[in-house]
């Protein structure tokens, strides 16, 4: 069987989507219980609670997408619980008879482009270099402004430096007018590509490799897929919910519609 980009592969026997279901063990006693589908016991806990992890960091990247330096140092965190989840396959791997399977689709994953920058990426510290080169912010003056910011060519729009945050713009003069503020964040080794959508890539891959390893031993994974969906959780399918900020003006002074809870947390040491 040939590999295809972003697949794993797969016995012919049984699709992943017979093994479909979406109902957890309502009263888990253990982490192999926690973590698997009702009535049965997860065969690689260690591997699927890091999967769950790489989840919670996905999470935490677009909850702080609009706030440079605690999103740089969720990045760290992810990568770190992403490349965690095949060497906890590889320390569960005594409950596999045949283990060739796996190493047939690491040696896919050396060609495949997120799950190479993943590798690549450096854990320990993201500086700003990192960043630089290929992401933006671009806000745009909703309404019918007396006095746009942008361009004579397009005065509607402006470029302005991504590594301030949201509410540093939001806290100019007194406005007559709400924006839009779109970011768009993208590292060294994606080739521009978006960084939200590819940690969601990342994502999926894991999930294919951790829902073969249950296949392999008769076990069922809980499936959240979408039918039509390309993405394993739904939670991922747009990203434009967290790259895109509107604001509205009370008083002469903008309001992020929909804000996250306590974003400037950090800065209250």
């Amino acid at each position: 069987m040939k590999f295809h980009r972003g697949q794993v592969k797969t016995t012919p026997s049984r699709s992943w989507q017979t093994a479909m279901t979406k109902t957890p063990n309502p009263n888990p006693n253990t982490l192999a219980e926690k973590v698997a589908a009702a009535g049965s016991a997860c065969p690689i806990p260690a591997t699927h609670d890091r999967l769950f992890e790489v989840h919670h960091w996905w999470h935490e990247l677009a909850r702080w997408y609009h706030e440079p330096e605690p999103l740089r140092y969720r990045i760290g965190a992810f990568i770190q619980a992403a490349r965690s989840v095949t060497f906890m396959l590889q320390s569960e791997k005594g409950g596999f008879e045949d283990f060739t399977w796996y190493e047939e689709w690491a040696a896919h994953a050396k060609d495949d482009t997120v799950l190479k920058w993943l590798n690549s990426a450096r854990t320990d510290f993201f500086h700003r270099q990192a960043l630089e080169p290929n992401s933006w912010l671009e806000m745009r003056c909703l309404g019918n402004p007396r006095i746009p910011h942008g361009t004579d060519e397009d005065p509607l729009r402006i470029r302005a430096n991504p590594f301030n945050c949201t509410h540093y713009y939001m806290r100019g003069p007194k406005t007559d007018h709400a924006h839009e503020f779109t970011r768009h964040w993208s590292m060294e080794g994606l080739d521009g590509a978006e960084l939200l959508s590819a940690c969601a890539d990342v994502y999926d891959r894991l999930d294919d490799i951790v829902r073969e390893a249950h296949k392999r031993v008769g076990a069922q994974m809980m499936s959240h897929a979408r039918q039509g969906s390309h993405r394993r959780l739904p939670c991922m399918e747009d990203t434009a919910k967290f790259r895109i900020v509107r604001t509205r003006v009370e008083r002469g002074r903008e309001i992020w519609i929909d804000e996250p809870e306590a974003l400037h947390e950090h800065e209250r040491g």
